[in-house]
């Protein structure tokens, strides 16, 4: 019988101490693998907003120059910004009123160089281009003629002014100006050269105008009060007479009077003369208003202020020249 202060045996199984051998056998190497590294391991703190210092040991110099990578060298620093965003791409819109022509980017580089426009390439291109365009329309003429004779005239009144289209454009490209808009500049010109004769009076009915060509020159523009549409004539006409004051129908006197055409219709003559006035019943006189130049008025004649009249009248003679156009 067994004595019960006998303390009960305890008994380990064989498998269990293999079990704990076998671990301890596989943990020592790692143990040992981890405590020799950690000496050489050393975690460098991580400080947010501070750049941290790179050390370039000699051996990274060495690796530098032996780079073998090409450097870029940009001697021209204004192209910096070309090749980082582009070539600036410009256009140019030319017009008088609404006539206009536009040149693409294409065009404007013939022209363009660096800082300012090439003032020789840009003529070459008004000369080719520009002027070619704008004369389709106000270099158009067209023949004005009569049992006297004929004449080309402009159908245009404008004059284009070309030379101040340079200064124009490189003054906005200059500025910085990429899409450039320019309104041209022109003149009122007369319809003829003053080839046709050495000295001869021009009348532009369209402007109420007249022109005194002289050599080839304008001598004196004179404005006029013109007949109404519908009693204009066109053409060549000699000065047929001359008188110093004459009498119109009605009453009326014509300062300076030089005839050039006769009209069957109305049974009388047109000529060029001073603004017209007659007496009232009363006999005051009573004067066309000088409001009236610039306008049409008359029924054929073409009038003018008195001392227009008589610069004329003491310039030109019997069987001098009028060309008559609208």
């Amino acid at each position: 019988m067994p004595n019960e202060n006998e303390k009960p045996e305890i008994i380990i199984p064989s498998w269990l101490l293999f079990t704990v051998f076998g671990i301890w056998i596989l943990a020592i190497p790692l143990v040992i693998f981890v405590f020799t590294n950690s000496k050489t391991i050393q975690s460098k703190p991580e400080v947010l907003g501070i750049e941290q210092e790179m050390v370039i040991t000699e051996t990274q110099h060495e690796e530098e120059k032996l780079n073998l990578t090409p450097t870029v060298v940009i001697e021209n620093k204004e192209a910096i910004g070309e090749l980082v965003v582009g070539i600036p791409l410009y256009t140019v819109s030319i017009c008088h009123e609404e006539y206009c022509q536009y040149l693409d980017n294409d065009d404007f580089k013939t022209f363009s160089t660096g800082k300012s426009l090439d003032r020789e390439k840009f003529d070459d291109f008004l000369n080719t281009h520009i002027i070619p365009f704008f004369e389709k329309k106000y270099g158009q003429k067209t023949i004005v003629k009569n049992s006297k004779g004929e004449f080309p005239a402009k159908l245009e009144d404008v004059e284009i002014v070309y030379s101040t289209i340079y200064d124009k454009i490189n003054s906005s490209f200059i500025s910085g100006v990429k899409n450039i808009k320019i309104d041209l500049d022109y003149k009122i010109s007369p319809g003829t050269d003053g080839k046709y004769a050495e000295k001869y009076i021009e009348v532009d009915n369209s402007q109420q105008r007249l022109y005194v060509w002289n050599g080839g020159k304008v001598e004196k523009v004179i404005l006029l009060s013109g007949p109404v549409y519908g009693w204009q004539v066109y053409g060549v006409f000699p000065i047929v007479d001359k008188g110093r004051e004459p009498i119109a129908p009605g009453g009326k006197y014509m300062p300076y009077w030089m005839a050039f055409y006769y009209s069957k219709k109305q049974d009388s003559w047109y000529g060029l003369h001073g603004l017209i006035w007659k007496y009232r019943d009363d006999g005051s006189k009573w004067f066309e208003p000088v409001s009236n130049i610039g306008t049409r008025q008359s029924a054929g004649c073409i009038r003018m202020v008195l001392e227009d009249a008589k610069y004329l009248y003491e310039r030109f003679e019997k069987g001098d020249l009028i060309l008559i156009h609208e």
